[in-house]
């Protein structure tokens, strides 16, 4: 990727997680009622909240002229734990089955997943 093309799969990334929240949420509401619904969205949200960090915390140790700071790397593996107590309290608190939240925070997964498929694609039909 050179140029344009990588701030251009991070946007994409960023709208398919969007996507995939906003579909599982219409899914979970009309399969499952309000309360699942409401768990996967409240995972979805965690987990676009956890690519931001991802992609800021990137950017923060990337080699370069930037001096590098060692709380950076205490919060790129802590934001795991953060999102594990958040997805038990929103499990706790709504009182639902804990396959809503899991699943909802797994659409930054498979955005990703769907980002760089779309790239193969893209990088085979374009050669």
């Amino acid at each position: 990727m050179t140029g344009e093309a990588p701030f251009s799969s991070v946007r994409r990334m960023y709208w398919l997680t969007g996507s995939f929240g906003v579909i599982g949420f219409v899914w979970y509401f009309a399969v499952q009622g309000p309360r699942p619904a409401l768990a996967f969205a409240l995972g979805a949200l965690g987990s676009f909240g956890n690519l931001g960090l991802f992609e800021w915390l990137s950017h923060a140790v990337e080699p370069g002229e930037r001096t590098q700071k060692p709380w950076q790397a205490g919060a790129f593996i802590s934001r795991y734990l953060i999102l594990l107590f958040a997805g038990y309290a929103i499990v706790k608190l709504l009182g639902v089955n804990p396959l809503a939240v899991i699943l909802g925070l797994l659409t930054s997964t498979a955005a990703v997943l769907t980002s760089a498929i779309v790239e193969l694609v893209m990088g085979f039909f374009s050669s």
